[in-house]
């Protein structure tokens, strides 16, 4: 299989995110007027947002990782559903022979995440659940194998080995406004594999978009985003004797 770098050009998903943002009015209350409490829209906007610890991950030479961007819809400012996309890059060696695995894989997850933040000042406390698939083919390589009775040597070279994954990842993180439209947050994740179906050859070392193969395993994001929404309104009530 021949890997494919496709990485740098999801970067580009984050430009048509920037938008001129209005000035605002102040709210006017009369001496009648009673501040009840913020209160948050329905439909509170889009954001868009790419993980800056894979694509540096990647930058800086890593044998494996994980570049992916996301959308979300913010929802009364405590339900956000999101769709993270992204590729999953392996190219590992053997420490101690020349055992060679690769994969350059698509990956997607769906998800939910709630904002326990009650107050609404720009920070968020999330908890959240995704469903990831990754549908890919690895290659494993050795060196030639040698027929110490016949004195030959055989390649091990296995290429376009089938692999599916799904998984479920549990996710706790935070997130807070940085200037206008921007957004900084991180979170961690606990993922546990629902189903896989490999090669009868062997399990891949690495699965794009879970990491490092195996029943369980931990990961996490930090996520630049570009926050396109509405504000929190003012609910006022008129004062009554």
């Amino acid at each position: 299989m021949h890997s494919t770098r496709i990485f740098s050009c999801i970067f580009t998903l984050l430009l048509s995110g920037l938008v001129a943002v209005g000035a605002r009015g102040k709210d006017r209350l009369g001496s009648e007027d009673v501040l009840i409490a913020d209160e948050a829209p329905f439909f509170g906007g889009i954001a868009v947002s790419a993980d800056l610890v894979g694509f540096s991950m990647k930058a800086f030479s890593s044998k494996f990782a994980n570049m992916e961007v996301a959308g979300r819809l913010n929802l009364m400012e405590k339900f956000f559903p999101i769709v993270e996309l992204g590729v999953g890059d392996c190219h590992k060696s053997g420490s101690e022979n020349d055992n060679k695995f690769e994969v350059t894989s698509p990956y997607f997850r769906v998800g939910m995440d709630y904002n326990f933040n009650k107050k609404l000042n720009g920070n968020r406390l999330f908890g959240g659940l995704r469903y990831g698939y990754s549908k890919y083919q690895y290659d494993f390589s050795a060196p030639d194998f040698a027929d110490d009775v016949y004195g030959t040597s055989e390649p091990l070279s296995l290429t376009d080995l089938d692999g599916r994954n799904q998984w479920l990842e549990l996710v706790v993180g935070v997130e807070t406004k940085l200037w206008s439209v921007l957004r900084l947050g991180w979170n961690v994740r606990y993922k546990f594999r629902l189903k896989q179906r490999t090669s009868q050859y062997g399990e891949p070392w690495f699965v794009p978009g879970f990491g490092k193969n195996g029943g369980n395993t931990f990961g996490g994001t930090v996520n630049l985003t570009i926050d396109i929404g509405k504000t929190a309104r003012k609910h006022i009530k008129k004062k009554t004797e």
